[in-house]
């Protein structure tokens, strides 16, 4: 009883870390849909020629119950890679659909792939594609 007593004292007096370590299920972000939309021409600026600028739509959803902070995605149309940083809180199960500016992305070259490269969760842990 002493023992017990001793211990529970311990563990009121310990104050809650905050949970930083890695999350380790299965991918917690399945893409729904990646794409690209044709460039469009933008207007010189004081006679400055500015480039074609595209758009990447990506729409995703959280499969994890943890709510997410934030998703970094690689977008690669064939020949240029950029890295993407959607951060809001998204839900489980809710599926979210955002545009991306992305100069980068002047012409089609290929076919757009979309990947998830992080998460990080609203309690403070993350994900790191493998």
């Amino acid at each position: 009883m002493f023992a017990s007593l001793l211990l529970s004292a311990a563990l009121a007096g310990s104050p809650a870390q905050p949970q930083t370590e890695a999350y380790t299920g299965l991918d917690p972000i399945q893409i729904a849909a990646c794409a690209i939309t044709t460039p469009v021409d933008v207007p010189a600026v004081f006679g400055i020629d500015t480039p074609n600028a595209g758009s990447v739509s990506i729409s995703f959803v959280n499969q994890n119950s943890k709510p997410v902070s934030s998703v970094a995605f690689n977008v690669t149309n064939g020949r240029t890679t950029s890295r993407i940083v959607d951060a809001g809180t998204f839900s489980d199960g809710a599926v979210i659909s955002h545009r991306f500016s992305a100069p980068a992305f002047t012409n089609a070259l290929g076919d757009v792939t979309c990947s998830v490269q992080s998460v990080a969760f609203a309690d403070g842990s993350t994900w790191e594609a493998q």
